[in-house]
């Protein structure tokens, strides 16, 4: 078992890397909240690696304007850490902003 959660820490930083998807703002302040960054990060990382994280903290909003970015952490089942750079890319008239998603390459 430990082997397979060992893969998909591998996985995530194969695959992430390149991932981006589209999240809601808030539409008085422009922001994308720190559950909802969560909630991404979170489902992203499933969509493509078939696992999901243990854990993802992102501690700051994001700005819902091209080019802001934040920083988050996750936690894999198997200890392991990554730092997340979740950037914003354009926002739509529906008020959804597009964010990539980049995963470090080397564990915390």
């Amino acid at each position: 078992m430990r082997g397979r959660a060992s893969l998909a820490s591998v996985g995530v930083v194969a695959v992430l890397s390149l991932s981006a998807c589209t999240v809601e703002a808030g539409a008085s302040d422009d922001v994308i909240r720190t559950g909802e960054l969560e909630k991404q990060v979170d489902r992203s990382l499933t969509e493509k690696v078939g696992e999901s994280p243990k854990k993802v903290d992102c501690p700051d909003p994001l700005r819902a304007k091209k080019g802001a970015h934040t920083r988050c952490t996750l936690s894999t089942h198997d200890g392991l850490r990554f730092g997340v750079t979740v950037t914003a890319g354009r926002t739509g008239d529906d008020g959804r902003a597009h964010v990539d998603i980049e995963v470090d390459q080397e564990p915390q």
